[in-house]
C-alpha cells in the first residue's frame, strides 16, 4: 500500500511539528527551559490547528491520519527521553512511555497493513493532552516544583488505560474478532 502525502495545510502543520521537536529538545538541553516551553507550546498548537483545519475544511487525508499521531508520539517520546537524560524525570516514566508508544506505533502499522486505519478518540486525546500538559510543566519545573511529576503520573495512568482501550477497540474488535469469526465460518463449511 503506497502512501501519498498531499501538501495541504494540516499536513504542512504536522511536518512543522516534526521539525519543532529537535528545537524544543535543543533548548531543554541548553537549559533554556522557557524558550523550550514556548517552542513546545507552538508545536502543541500546530497539533490542535491541523485537526481543526482538517475537519472544518474537509482536508482529512489517509496520510494525515497516520502522520498526525506519529508526530505526537515523536514529540512525547523526544521530550520524555530528553528530560530523563537530564535527570528531571525518573527512568520508569521513560520506560512506560516508550513501551506504550512503540506498542501503539507497531499496532498502528500492523493494522494499517491490514487496511484498518486507527483514529484517535476522545479517551486517547485526553491521555495525550495530559501528557502534553505534564511535559509543558516539566519545562517549568524550576517554577512550579513537583507539579509536573503528579501530572505525569496521572498522564501515564490515563495513557495505559488508553492503550488497553485502543487494543480492545482496534486490534481485538476490528482485527482479531473478525478474523476468528471468518476462520470459524471456513471451518464450518
Amino acid at each position: 500500500m503506497k502512501i501519498k502525502i498531499p501538501l495541504n495545510i494540516p499536513n504542512v502543520l504536522t511536518f512543522i511539528r516534526f521539525l519543532l521537536v529537535p528545537v524544543a529538545i535543543y533548548y531543554a538541553v541548553k537549559d533554556k527551559l522557557l524558550t523550550g516551553f514556548i517552542i513546545y507550546t507552538i508545536a502543541c498548537a500546530t497539533d490542535v490547528l491541523d485537526g481543526v483545519i482538517a475537519r472544518k475544511f474537509n482536508m482529512i487525508t489517509e496520510a494525515g491520519k497516520l502522520l498526525d499521531p506519529l508526530a505526537d508520539k515523536v514529540m512525547i517520546m523526544g521530550m520524555v527521553v530528553t528530560f530523563t537524560v537530564l535527570g528531571v524525570l525518573p527512568i520508569f516514566v521513560l520506560i512506560i512511555v516508550v513501551v506504550k508508544e512503540v506498542t501503539m506505533i507497531s499496532g498502528g502499522i500492523f493494522l494499517y497493513k491490514n487496511n484498518i486505519v486507527v483514529q484517535a478518540n476522545i479517551f486517547g486525546k485526553i491521555a495525550a493532552l495530559l501528557l502534553h500538559l505534564s511535559i509543558g510543566f516539566t519545562f517549568l519545573h524550576n517554577i512550579y516544583g513537583k507539579v509536573y511529576l503528579y501530572l505525569m503520573y496521572l498522564a501515564l495512568a490515563m495513557s495505559l488505560a488508553s492503550l488497553v482501550q485502543y487494543f480492545y477497540l482496534n486490534m481485538y474488535k476490528k482485527y482479531v474478532k473478525p478474523k476468528r469469526e471468518s476462520d470459524e465460518l471456513e471451518n464450518n463449511d
